[in-house]
């Protein structure tokens, strides 16, 4: 487990998380997504999740999870991948514009190279699409999503092609 300044770690995600990763996904969405969206789409966006939902994407559809931890404060934020796709990036307000979001895609990406994909899909919300586009993806399209509590949000997919030097420094790295 490595340590990151200031003061966390990463390590993998276990079904035993949920409740922190609830946590922690609940507060990102009703802090930080108040800039683009109104108190209703945040309220049904926040809605219908559990902390047994993150087990069961880990152990049934075997997503994969990596969590930064701070000693005092638990987990504070995660990125949740599956094949080419990023499913989930959260990081609780507390923790936002330290890196650590920016730190977790790169090693998504690092990992989805190292599977042999050569792109990297992202469904995000209208919060997090400036973020995205800084990190080099595109939007394909806009288009609506519906919320756990039944909602449609703005949000658009989006994509990074993952080029041949990155794949070949992401082997390099990864070998030593």
């Amino acid at each position: 487990m490595k340590r990151f300044f200031p003061g966390y770690r990463l390590r993998p995600g276990t079904p035993n998380d949920g409740e922190a990763l609830l946590r922690v996904h609940q507060r990102a969405i009703l802090t930080l997504g108040r800039r683009v969206y109104s108190d209703a789409q945040l309220e049904s966006w926040a809605s219908g999740n559990t902390s047994e939902r993150y087990g069961a994407a880990m152990i049934e559809d075997e997503e994969i999870f990596e969590v930064a931890v701070n000693r005092k404060a638990g987990i504070v934020a995660f990125c949740s991948r599956k094949d080419h796709e990023v499913r989930g990036l959260y990081v609780d307000p507390d923790w936002a514009r330290l890196g650590i979001g920016r730190l977790l895609l790169q090693r998504a990406e690092t990992a989805i190279r190292a599977m042999g994909h050569h792109r990297v899909s992202i469904g995000a919300s209208l919060v997090g699409l400036p973020f995205y586009e800084s990190q080099g993806y595109r939007v394909l399209r806009h288009r609506h999503w519906k919320t756990g509590g039944g909602l449609f949000i703005p949000a658009a997919e989006m994509e990074k092609q993952l080029h041949h030097s990155e794949q070949h420094s992401a082997r390099r790295s990864a070998t030593g």
